[in-house]
């Protein structure tokens, strides 16, 4: 018997059956796909680890939360302070820059939760990092109290785990010396068992700066003899550069600028010792003068001037003589080598040596060489002469009054009309004179040849020499 052939009506009716169960297979397999291919995390931006989600508390009992509070609390790790911070005026410009890249990398000084930015008596806020000295120690004081004292606003937030990590990274960073001497304050930064970091952290600067550094004027006046400094260290450029920050950075934290000061720099820089070194600067200073530099800052003036003495250095140039230098040194030489050459006539010879015997010089005391490096200090000042309309008489320095005189191109005591030197000099010239006249006769001579006067003149000229 035949199979009977289904209706149009029992086909339509077995294909909308076969749709529901291919749908009811793929709505049970979604949940098994979508686990085995989960979405992408949202990924939150944060320029360090530390700093993502700044705002929040820090879970202590957390793997990252502990990994946290270790980098917060490790001792700043500037490789010029590995002994720690011992509170000298000449280590700050390192220790703040190094602590300001601490706070920035933990994240205490970002976000509502930061510690390092409150406004000064006069509503202005202040980055106590870098401009310590512009708030008072009581405002900053009562602006701590707002996360250090107990009962307040973000006593028990981020703020106060951030003023934590900041205190004991602080103590860490310190010297045994500097830690002592910082105890002695220590009522003045610590409140109900409670360190104020932030005040911490500006007596610790008030310390650094106030012994050696009493005023604003003193360093302005320490930024206007950077030249005689340079002097002083020979023209190292590392030095220069060092005392240059250590006073500018002191002065921008009193809230105080000085005048001109890629001038200072250039003025110092064109006192090294080294002819390719100041030739370089030279085209610099004129073309910086012609307005060619209109951007040039202080900053990038000091890289330049690095990397300058460096490569000169490097070069195996560092140090050169000028061409008139050589000129002095190579004439000297040849002078010296015709010492003892030549002879004197027998009349010459004798004036010459009677002559020596009375202008021999008395024995002058030698100067005490104890302490070279102080003696050079203070000679080196004494060897700047006036700027042009400054008094050359009536300079004190110290309990001492001191007068330029032009005989020793030097500040002395004496006067320049009572100077021994320069009534030396007028009686050299008057005894010259009369070995003129001497060799002159000489010249006359029938019994004396054209090459024997012209020796006895060049070993007059060389007598005359060694006795100077």
């Amino acid at each position: 018997m035949a199979a009977a052939v289904p209706t149009v009506a029992e086909l339509q009716a077995l294909i909308t059956q076969l749709q529901a169960q291919v749908q009811a297979l793929e709505e049970a397999a979604a949940p098994a796909a979508a686990a085995a291919n989960p979405a992408p995390p949202v990924v939150v931006f944060a320029d360090t680890p530390q700093t993502l989600n700044a705002e929040d508390l820090i879970d202590y009992s957390s793997k990252r939360g502990m990994e946290i509070y270790k980098q917060g609390i490790a001792p700043l790790d500037d490789k010029s302070l590995t002994d720690g911070f011992n509170m000298t005026p000449g280590e700050t410009v390192a220790f703040t820059e190094a602590f300001l890249s601490r706070a920035t990398a933990m994240g205490w000084n970002k976000g509502s939760k930061q510690i390092t930015t409150f406004n000064n008596s006069s509503g202005v806020p202040i980055d106590i990092i870098k401009s310590y000295d512009q708030i008072d120690e009581a405002t900053l004081k009562t602006a701590c109290e707002r996360f250090c004292k107990p009962g307040g606003a973000d006593s028990e937030s981020r703020a106060k785990q951030n003023n934590m990590m900041m205190s004991m990274c602080l103590n860490k960073s310190l010297t045994a010396k500097a830690k002592a001497s910082l105890l002695t304050y220590r009522n003045e930064y610590t409140f109900d068992g409670v360190e104020y970091a932030p005040l911490m952290y500006k007596i610790i600067m008030r310390l650094a700066t106030i012994d050696s550094v009493a005023t604003t004027q003193t360093l302005r006046d320490n930024l206007q003899n950077l030249g005689v400094f340079a002097v002083t260290v020979k023209g190292d450029i590392d030095k220069i550069n060092a005392e240059f920050d250590t006073n500018n950075s002191q002065l921008i934290a009193r809230g105080a600028t000085v005048d001109d000061p890629i001038g200072i720099l250039f003025e110092a820089y064109l006192l090294v010792p080294c002819y390719n070194f100041t030739k370089y600067m030279s085209n610099k200073h004129d073309a910086y003068l012609d307005g060619n530099l209109t951007n040039l800052t202080h900053e990038a003036m000091m890289s330049m001037a690095k990397r300058k003495f460096d490569f000169l250095k490097t070069k195996g140039t560092g140090g050169a003589k000028s061409p008139d230098d050589e000129k002095s040194v190579a004439m000297a030489a040849e002078i010296k080598s015709l010492k003892g050459q030549l002879k004197l006539d027998p009349k010459l010879s004798a004036i010459a040596g009677e002559q020596k015997n009375e202008d021999k010089p008395k024995k002058k005391n030698k100067k005490n060489t104890a302490n070279k490096k102080d003696q050079k200090k203070d000679e080196a000042w004494k060897k700047v002469p006036p700027k042009e309309g400054e008094s050359k008489e009536g300079k004190k320095v110290g309990k001492y009054t001191f007068n330029w005189c032009e005989h020793h191109m030097a500040w002395t005591v004496h006067k320049p009309a009572d100077c021994n030197l320069g009534k030396q000099r007028k009686e050299d010239q008057k005894k010259a004179k009369a070995n003129s006249a001497v060799v002159a006769s000489s010249a006359t001579t029938p019994s004396t040849t054209l090459s024997n006067r012209y020796a006895a003149l060049l070993a007059t000229i060389a007598t005359l020499n060694d006795e100077e």
